[in-house]
């Protein structure tokens, strides 16, 4: 286990309610740990560790290729990329700016936890002519994309400059550079086809851009930040600007130069002056542009963007070709006083609507307060004409897709539910002599995975369909298991039929309707004992052919059991989960056993319980996966319900319900005959790492933990953090009774953590765990804490998944698995 790492063969229970006596003596005995150094014992090992060379050759096996599909369905694009990233891939210089992570050298997005695309190969699907692309030598791929037509690839090759334009030819292996000029990849995909196939609308690099400005060496300014006596409650984000140099970075790096491409000669045509472009799509009929501009003035307390929300001030305007602009259709200014997760004013989810000329479409918040519509939605029939309003929406709008003829599908949902479960429903919006009619499609429990209708199939914006009918793909869930479907569904009627589903003895997917039709279909296809594949399928009849070949890159796992559980906690809610045990076990000896989990919010009681039954999957396992121990000899309880119920007020009891469901969970796997209960740990990731300290603060049930990436101390999250809503003034007891640091006292099992140091997800700064190790450390308890050179939220390089991989088993071998039974147990149940 301890080994040089290969190179890879392709080179609040009463104890939380009595908080408050002992807080402060908590906080001090932490401010002492603070002053000791990490460098312990343990922190001088050198190097980097990996895990059993069975394992290292089931994580370097290749991956199934991505999938970029045709528009019109003749050919197919096979997208390969290695199986993990290297190290030194993210380690090179990166800039932290406005919530982005930019490499300046390519001026495109930081490697992240994915590996470029290495391979390309074209298949014609007709007959299934396949064509290796000859890529320059070490080339980078990304951000591939067919011509509507089909009769084009155009693609980005990140150079020693930045990104590349580049093209071929449907059944060439020759593929060339398109223009001299490189590519602004700042914001993500810089380039889109235009409907005649012939043009791509490309974000450039400016022409003479010259050097990025250098930090002065010595500061004209402080820091300063003034509020202004409104509130402005924001989550704790990471990567923002903290100065004026920063903010000059930010507008040098993401300004770009719009330009047309005419992609057979190459030749570009510059659109308006260079700006930060957020967004430029072009209209159906090619005739205008949807541009979004970000402009000054920039924040320090809150990103240029977070999940739909765009917080920077925005220019939202409709150009000609030209650059002329014939419609503002909002300007936004900065936004430093939205609720947490609540929607900024303005219109939102802009898009052009499929099947128009040049209309617009979009969604605004009404305004107000009390029991009226929340949101609208508006259209503009060309760039020119005045808003009528299509919809309105008493709860908060989801998304929206539309038919060619002018019919949309528009979905709202109930996020916090004012309902006894979370709600979701959808609208039909139909065009009419007067206005818009309206029809109500869907109205349940967005909770219910069990017999869900299935979501419509777009593209983009489009539903795919014909003339009445949409095309509806749902997950099949049931209690004995999942059968994937394709449906169609008559506007009209509202009526379904089944089109296709999958076999019901293995686990098949739709990825792909052809030609946008459902007479062939690319399904994702395996089962217990095929690794999964695509297959091109005739729907009227028997006819598969394989498009992929991956053999099984792990045999030994073939001899995985499966059983799902099902069991009841203390109060009587119903909960489930899904066991696995390792290969060859003979179903008596009592197994180590890791449980693994992730705690949830549920308003339905119901909801717990619905773990789907008979699994058809096949069992791969990539990344610093838990699933990797079945390879040592113990069994996994994979993400058992650790249901957290109460609606809006759930945490004023989380920490009775964790341990009740774990309770309950840890009962259910020693009484079916498989779990030795003097030698469980438990583990998670984030969330689950949380509730893995808590765990072990708050009960006895387990010998060991590791906590990945994990928050420890609430007061540092304040204004909210997962569905809490409530601010740490208004519930100061639920955040001191849920952070495990205020009982890291009480933690005397061992604990591991392991966080990235570039962890930028809100709410899990790195000083979590490292703080939550310098209590652990100064109070004498078992601890150890990694952190993971260069890594964000989740772990992408080759190394840190190895090592971690090694930290978690050497761990767990340590304290659980070779464990000596327990002398003793509390009577209530703490550790």
């Amino acid at each position: 286990m301890n080994r040089p790492i290969p190179k890879p063969p392709h080179a609040v229970t009463p104890r939380a309610r009595a908080f408050a006596a002992r807080a402060f003596a908590g906080l001090a005995v932490a401010a002492v740990a603070a002053l000791v150094p990490l460098d312990t014992v343990a922190a001088q090992e050198e190097g980097y560790r990996a895990p059993s060379e069975e394992i290292i050759r089931i994580l370097d096996a290749p991956s199934l290729p991505n999938l970029e599909v045709s528009r019109e369905g003749g050919w197919a694009a096979l997208l390969t990329r290695p199986a993990m990233v290297a190290l030194e891939d993210i380690a090179e210089p990166r800039l932290h700016l406005a919530g982005y992570r930019l490499n300046p050298r390519t001026n495109g997005p930081a490697v992240a936890g994915r590996a470029p695309i290495e391979a390309v190969e074209l298949i014609r699907l007709g007959d299934q002519h396949r064509v290796q692309l000859q890529l320059p030598a070490g080339a980078a791929v990304e951000y591939a994309s067919w011509a509507p037509d089909g009769s084009v690839l155009l693609f980005s090759i990140v150079g020693a400059r930045g990104y590349e334009l580049w093209k071929v030819e449907a059944g060439s292996a020759t593929p060339s550079r398109v223009g001299a000029g490189y590519l602004n990849a700042a914001h993500g995909d810089p380039c889109q086809w235009m409907a005649d196939s012939r043009e791509a609308i490309c974000r450039f690099v400016p022409e003479g851009r010259g050097a990025a400005p250098e930090r002065p060496r010595v500061p004209s300014t402080p820091r300063i930040q003034e509020a202004d006596g409104e509130p402005a409650p924001a989550r704790t984000f990471q990567d923002l600007l903290q100065d004026g140099h920063d903010a000059n970075l930010f507008e040098f790096y993401f300004t770009a130069q719009l330009a047309f491409v005419d992609v057979a000669s190459g030749r570009t045509t510059p659109v308006g002056a260079p700006a930060i472009f957020d967004a430029v799509t072009p209209s159906p009929d090619g005739s205008h542009l949807y541009v979004v501009r970000t402009v000054r003035p920039f924040s320090y307390v809150v990103p240029d963007r977070w999940r739909t929300n765009d917080w920077f001030p925005r220019e939202m305007e409709i150009w000609t070709r030209g650059g002329q602009m014939v419609r503002k259709v909002a300007s936004l200014p900065l936004e430093e006083n939205v609720a947490v997760d609540d929607s900024r004013s303005g219109p939102r989810g802009v898009t052009w609507q499929p099947g128009s000329d040049a209309a617009l479409v979009w969604v605004e918040e009404i305004g107000g307060s009390g029991d009226g519509p929340r949101d609208r939605v508006l259209r503009i029939a060309t760039p020119t004409s005045e808003p009528e309003v299509v919809l309105e929406l008493d709860d908060h709008f989801d998304r929206m897709a539309w038919t060619r003829d002018g019919r949309g599908l528009v979905t709202e949902i109930d996020r916090f539910p004012r309902r006894a479960a979370s709600w979701t429903r959808s609208w039909l919006v139909t065009p009419e002599a007067d206005g818009w009619s309206s029809r109500m499609v869907e109205d349940r429990s967005a909770e219910e995975r069990f017999g869900a209708p299935g979501t419509p199939v777009t593209r983009g914006a489009t539903l795919l369909g014909d003339g009445d009918w949409i095309f509806l793909q749902g997950d099949g869930v049931t209690p004995d298991g999942e059968q994937p479907f394709l449906d169609r569904m008559n506007l009209r009627t509202l009526a379904t039929e089944r089109l296709w589903e999958s076999d019901p003895e293995r686990y098949e997917v739709p990825v792909e309707l052809v030609a946008g039709g459902v007479e062939r279909l690319i399904i994702q296809s395996e089962s217990p004992a095929d690794p999964p594949n695509f297959h091109l399928v005739e729907t009227r009849g028997e006819a598969q052919v394989a498009l992929t070949d991956l053999g099984d890159p792990a045999p030994q796992l073939q001899g995985v059991g499966r059983q799902v559980l099902t069991y009841a906690r203390e109060d009587g809610i119903r909960l489930a989960g899904v066991v696995y045990t390792p290969p060859g076990w003979d179903g008596e000896t009592r197994l180590p056993t890791v449980l693994w989990a992730y705690p949830r919010e549920f308003v339905s009681p119901d909801a717990a319980a619905q773990v789907p039954g008979e699994n058809r999957r096949f069992t791969r396992i990539s990344g610093a996966s838990h699933m990797f121990f079945l390879l040592e000899g113990y069994a996994i309880f994979d993400g058992p319900s650790i249901a957290i119920l109460g609606g809006l007020t759930a945490n004023d009891t989380y920490i009775e319900q964790l341990v009740s469901s774990t309770q309950a969970a840890v009962d259910a796997i020693v009484d079916a005959g498989i779990a030795d209960r003097d030698r469980i740990g438990v583990g998670g990731h984030s969330y689950g790492g949380f509730m893995t300290a808590n765990l072990l603060a708050h009960s006895d049930l387990f010998r060991a933990g590791v906590a990945r990436s994990a928050a420890h101390n609430r007061t540092l999250t304040p204004f909210g953090f997962q569905n809490e809503r409530r601010t740490i003034w208004e519930a100061p007891d639920v955040y001191m009774g849920m952070s495990p640091f205020m009982y890291a006292h009480q933690i005397d099992d061992p604990i591991l953590l392991i966080h990235g140091a570039d962890d930028a997800n809100p709410g899990t700064f790195p000083v979590q765990s490292e703080r939550m190790f310098h209590a652990l450390k100064g109070m004498g308890k078992t601890s150890r804490l990694v952190m993971l050179n260069y890594e964000d939220h989740g772990y992408g390089a080759r190394e840190s998944i190895l090592h971690t991989l090694w930290e978690m088993m050497e761990w767990f071998d340590r304290h659980v698995k070779h464990a000596p039974p327990r002398a003793t147990a509390t009577e209530d149940g703490a550790g």
